[in-house]
């Protein structure tokens, strides 16, 4: 009865364990998605500005 109880409580702690790793990589993964965005939006800024530098050596 014993050994059934510990084994219980052990799948308990392993279930909230993993709702906790879950929750975290969820963070990890949406960071990642802002991240990806950012990077995203600073190289087509780059190039608009590289664009703009083009112009005014052309002139």
């Amino acid at each position: 009865m014993t050994i059934l109880f510990i084994g219980v409580i052990s799948c308990r702690d392993t279930k909230k364990d993993q709702q906790k790793l879950d929750t975290t990589l969820n963070k990890i993964e949406s960071v990642e998605k802002e991240i990806d965005n950012t990077v995203k939006e600073v190289e087509k800024k780059s190039k608009e500005v590289q664009s703009a530098l083009n112009e005014l050596d052309n002139i």
